[in-house]
């Protein structure tokens, strides 16, 4: 008799649970281009990285990224490739700005991790007054974007991309 009422309870207790529904933890992360958008140089996020979290899409100037389903973290730097004035209909870009957030981004359970693509929340874009060291920009160029920039030399006090010379295997 006692097994029966647990299976009765046992069975109660599952019905009840699976017609409320789970709602199942969602965190997540978006990358926000807080740029102008009437500049005349649009400057467009073409990738962006946290902790490890790749934004593959570009985001155009006011605009932001699709959710990317995260883990939650503890804060992290983040990194974020921009494209000046580049049209997505021309093709693949050719010159870049490289940065990385000033202070580090973390990711709350269930939540939604918003990481501000702009001036304020990040260093390396010359015409705003901020610069990398060239061994920042090396790390990001070729650790972090290396699909992207690998066939490019960035020089981090001008902020000017330049596309190497395959002719003598990629060196300068």
């Amino acid at each position: 008799m006692v097994r029966s009422r647990i299976r009765q309870y046992s069975a109660t207790i599952v019905i009840a649970i699976v017609s409320l529904g789970c709602d199942m933890p969602h965190t997540t992360a978006i990358a926000e281009n807080r740029y102008s958008t009437t500049d005349a140089t649009p400057l467009v996020v073409y990738r962006a990285f946290w902790q490890a979290v790749p934004f593959n899409d570009p985001v155009m100037p006011g605009e932001s990224s699709t959710e990317q389903p995260i883990v939650p973290a503890s804060p992290n730097t983040a990194y974020a490739l921009l494209a000046p004035g580049w049209d997505p209909e021309a093709g693949t870009p050719t010159s870049f700005i490289l940065l990385e957030s000033r202070g580090d981004f973390g990711a709350n359970f269930n939540d939604t991790l918003r990481i501000p693509i702009d001036d304020a929340h990040f260093t390396g874009n010359c015409a705003a007054g901020s610069r990398l060291t060239q061994a920042k920009a090396d790390f990001i160029a070729q650790q972090v974007f290396p699909a992207v920039l690998g066939s490019f030399n960035y020089d981090a006090l001008t902020c000017k991309t330049t596309a190497l010379d395959p002719a003598d295997g990629g060196a300068d």
